[in-house]
């Protein structure tokens, strides 16, 4: 099986099984598939901490092909080979195992073995716990818990995550409201009303069942939910059920809303789901923990292009539209502008990268004021971190480390004719220049520790995997040490024209007792004369940002022609 082959079918089968593993989400219950029952008890308590409880059952068939299937990636990833390597056949005693059912013992095993999995690859701490995984006859019975340490620690993961997922809610707030009792709203997600029409069939087809608790600290007052006693308040969905289908659906049409005593809960201030998600993104994308200092001189910013979006829906169209679930999905039928811009640093400065992109304001040929997008959130601040695509070329060099940013505006008025001015500020991640260590002939050994802490101290780096095809390499490979670890980039060092790029992905890290653990994946192409054939040697870079600084900077656009 040759490498690009295995990652094509990786991408298959993950959906299906981070399912099962995921299963506060419920993802494969909010699209009516496998899932038979599933039920989910969020408690929160007077102190702030929560516990959610979700228990599944699955169709074991089902389970056990996934399963087997995860199996088959994982022993086509580990067992990559060169595309112009002849792949091990296929035994005929591993042919008859794969066809032989599991028994209790092994489906319980392997699953536990991939949740287990799942956590390790995790980008943070979920603080998951299986409780119970059974096989009783021809399903599987799953039982986990996720564990909070307070309101914000959960409102910061979103309601999909631990609220009535199959209602597709997208924003959450929690307060105490002007009659001192406690107020708890679920927002619903843009055009989810159409969606959940179409899939209120489905569930009714697959006899699905869905039920969600919601336990506070006080005694409930009021509740949107259909159902209430004492502390607590829920829902329940039966696909044989229509009118526990009906009742559900119409409870996405609008904010869903709770009040209760505070049962001794206190609150500063109001916790908002997208506020928290926004600055919990922001903080994972590797940043270091340094002060925001004003921009001193020599930023500046360039635009590069300017884009208009409009929707017209015909008479027919727009009727035909109106009962279609993905026409509104994602946004994708949203007006607005787009501005592309570059933002440049200093001199003998370089940008890693930027985060905090807000509009300060926009306005157009006439002195009109340009509104922010409807889809930028709070203060139009955008939530997103650009990294600076690093490049081995001269030429690129010369023009310095440019950082691609994008701004997002509502359409001007039909008349305008340009955007006069745009003022905006953001963060800028820069540095002076790089510490580097070079590797030369690496190899994949997952048991073998690389010290490199010439660069950084108690830093190492292991190599899982290598694979190459042409003129392209993957590796994938592991970074420990300080959090300081989290700078560290790895790089393939190109032909000797550096006609090519080395682009390095994380795809999970975590921090434990002041060590951090990065997994990362690194992909290659070298377009040098004379590096058509595979190349068995391969040399490394490992390098450090030096003198970084974080750097608040405002910036101006002006005279963007709009014709």
């Amino acid at each position: 099986m040759k490498t690009h082959g295995s990652i094509l079918y990786y991408w298959f089968i993950l959906p299906l099984l981070l399912a099962s593993f995921y299963a506060p989400a419920q993802i494969m219950g909010s699209f009516g598939s496998s899932r038979n029952d599933t039920h989910a008890t969020l408690q929160i308590k007077a102190d702030g901490s929560c516990l959610l409880t979700a228990e599944t059952t699955e169709a074991r068939k089902l389970l056990e092909q996934q399963l087997k299937a995860w199996e088959r990636y994982s022993s086509m990833s580990e067992n990559a080979v060169q595309e112009d390597e002849t792949p091990p056949a296929a035994s005929a005693q591993s042919s008859k195992a794969e066809q032989k059912p599991m028994s209790t013992e092994e489906l319980t095993s392997k699953y536990k073995e991939f949740l287990a999995q799942q956590q390790q690859d995790s980008a943070e701490d979920l603080s998951v716990k299986i409780e119970e995984v059974s096989a009783p006859t021809n399903s599987i019975r799953i039982i986990v818990t996720q564990s909070f340490a307070s309101l914000t620690d959960l409102m910061s993961r979103g309601p999909y995550q631990w609220g009535p997922s199959v209602l597709m809610f997208d924003d959450a707030r929690i307060e105490i409201d002007t009659n001192r009792n406690l107020s708890f709203i679920l927002l619903p997600a843009r055009s989810s009303s159409m969606y959940l029409k179409n899939m209120g069939r489905v569930w009714k087809s697959s006899k699905m069942k869905f039920y969600w608790k919601l336990v506070l600290p006080g005694k409930i007052l009021t509740s949107g939910l259909p159902q209430s006693e004492g502390n607590a308040t829920w829902l329940e969905i039966e696909g044989e059920k229509p009118a526990t289908v009906d009742a559900a659906l119409k409870l996405a049409s609008a904010p869903l809303v709770i009040t209760a005593e505070p049962g001794g809960l206190k609150l500063d201030e109001p916790l908002t789901c997208k506020n928290l998600m926004r600055g919990r993104a922001g903080r994972a994308k590797s940043e270091p923990d340094l002060p925001i200092a004003p921009a001193g001189p020599g930023f500046s910013a360039e635009p590069s292009s300017v884009s208009l979006s409009s929707v017209h829906h015909f008479p027919e169209a727009e009727k035909y539209l109106k009962d279609q679930a993905d026409a509104s999905m994602f946004g994708m039928d949203q007006p607005g502008t787009v501005v592309a811009a570059k933002l440049f640093p200093p001199k003998d400065r370089r940008i890693k990268s930027v985060s905090g992109l807000r509009i300060i304001s926009a306005k157009d040929d006439k002195g009109r004021t340009i509104a922010e997008s409807s889809d930028s959130g709070d203060e139009n601040t955008e939530t997103f971190t650009y990294s600076v695509p690093d490049s081995s070329s001269a030429e690129d060099s010369k023009k310095g480390s440019a950082a691609p940013i994008q701004l997002h505006l509502a359409l001007p008025e039909p008349d305008a004719k340009a955007i006069d001015l745009i003022q905006a500020e953001a963060v800028a991640l820069t540095f002076s220049g790089w510490k580097e260590m070079t590797l030369t002939n690496a190899q994949a050994d997952a048991k073998k520790e690389i010290d490199v802490s010439e660069i950084l101290p108690r830093a190492k780096l292991i190599i899982k995997k290598i694979a190459s095809k042409r003129q392209q390499k993957t590796i994938e490979g592991t970074l420990e040490g300080p959090p300081a670890v989290s700078q560290l980039e790895v790089k393939v060092k190109l032909g000797p024209l550096h006609q090519g790029q080395s682009t390095m992905s994380e795809r999970s890290k975590k921090t434990a007792s002041g060590k951090t653990t990065r997994q990362f994946t690194v992909q290659s192409y070298d377009f040098s004369p004379g590096q058509q054939s595979p190349d068995t040697s391969l040399t490394l870079i490992v390098r450090y940002p030096l003198d970084l600084k974080r750097e608040r900077v405002q910036f101006k656009l002006s005279a963007l022609d709009l014709l």
